[in-house]
């Protein structure tokens, strides 16, 4: 696992700092790649004076709309996620093939910013065209149409564009990018598992998936019971070694155990809508209305809010909720600073009265 990446790797030594010494350094992170066709592809870049450059010279970013944008809370302060929908300055030498076969021109390629840290946020859902760039000591910013602007300490940029090898950044990494895909490293030893040993690794798989899935979906985090799936698998490791050490047949009945413990995890919450009242905002998304691979993708505005439990004494609970096809949507930095009024009115959702969504009449 901890071959897999540097996030993989930073997680197997948060589990144990033993293991920083007994593993290999992280590979480095390849900011372009050659695919199974030996064209380039782009990885993330940090964005500097330079990339922004490259970026304007290949994407009109004055006529770039913003197609998606995400707030959470992270370990370096708020991260955002904004993917706006960049016309190309470049002409693609063949047209998109679409599903009916035939050849389309290409849309506007989505081009993916990740900022961290981000010390300024606004944002107006009718005020998402047209975008422009800064880097400096002081951070990294973009504007959004007139008023809008999210400011951070550092970025990131993804040009997740099809036909990205084609235009001026894609032609200058080709020349330099090595020719061949890099070679994995080898693979490691492996053991045959008895039947016992397969079904409760499986199990064991599925709950960490299960786990896994609210960092790609955090809308889930009001649903799936992470807390607990978490109680359950505390101890798995010594709970294998111990499994392992038994002789048979107490070690495949451990093993069934075993299976039978991660499997019985507490069920999927019914949502719950977040409720007027207190509520500290946990996770934020907007995506505008939107045509991806001929798929035609509504607008939905989802959050996410930590909100009083019915019983005073209790913990606070997640709760979350979609608002399809929101007429109308507004953020700002001060929506993220704490315990804050959520008031709901006539299809409206606001927090000390600003609008986050407003659903469609």
């Amino acid at each position: 696992m901890a071959d897999l990446g540097a996030a993989r790797r930073a997680l197997m030594v948060d589990l144990d700092p033993a293991l920083d010494r007994r593993l290999p350094p992280a590979a480095a992170v390849r900011s372009v790649y050659r695919d199974y066709q030996a064209r380039v592809r782009p990885g993330s870049f940090s964005v500097t004076t330079e990339i922004i450059a490259g970026l304007a010279t290949d994407y009109d970013l004055a006529d770039a709309s913003v197609r998606q944008i995400t707030v959470r809370p992270g370990e370096a302060g708020l991260r955002v996620e904004v993917t706006v929908a960049a016309p190309r300055r470049f002409v693609p030498s063949a047209g998109r093939v679409a599903r009916d076969g035939s050849r389309q021109p290409w849309p506007a390629a989505p081009l993916r910013f990740t900022f961290i840290g981000v010390t300024d946020l606004r944002f107006d859902a009718c005020d998402g065209h047209g975008v422009s760039l800064t880097a400096g000591d002081a951070g990294v910013a973009i504007t959004i149409g007139q008023q809008g602007t999210v400011r951070a300490t550092e970025a990131s940029v993804w040009p997740d564009d099809p036909v990205w090898h084609e235009s001026s950044a894609g032609r200058a990494a080709d020349a330099v990018a090595p020719q061949g895909r890099s070679n994995r490293r080898p693979a490691g030893p492996t053991w045959s598992l008895t039947a016992q040993q397969r079904a409760a690794a499986r199990a064991m798989t599925e709950l960490m998936q299960r786990i896994r899935m609210v960092g790609y979906h955090p809308a889930l985090a009001a649903t799936i019971p992470v807390q607990q799936m978490c109680r359950v698998a505390a101890d798995a490791g010594s709970a294998i070694l111990a499994a392992s050490a038994k002789r048979r047949p107490a070690r495949e009945q451990a093993f069934a155990d075993l299976a039978q413990q991660w499997r019985n995890t507490s069920p999927a919450f019914p949502p719950a809508p977040v409720p007027s009242g207190p509520a500290n905002l946990r996770y934020l998304r907007y995506a505008a209305q939107h045509e991806d691979c001929d798929v035609q993708r509504d607008g939905v505005a989802v959050l996410v809010a930590a909100v009083p439990d019915t019983d005073p004494a209790a913990p606070w609970r997640l709760a979350s909720e979609e608002l399809p096809q929101p007429a109308s949507f507004h953020i700002t930095m001060a929506a993220f600073g704490g315990t804050r009024e959520i008031s709901r009115d006539s299809g409206a959702v606001t927090m000390n009265g600003m609008l986050i969504g407003r659903e469609a009449p």
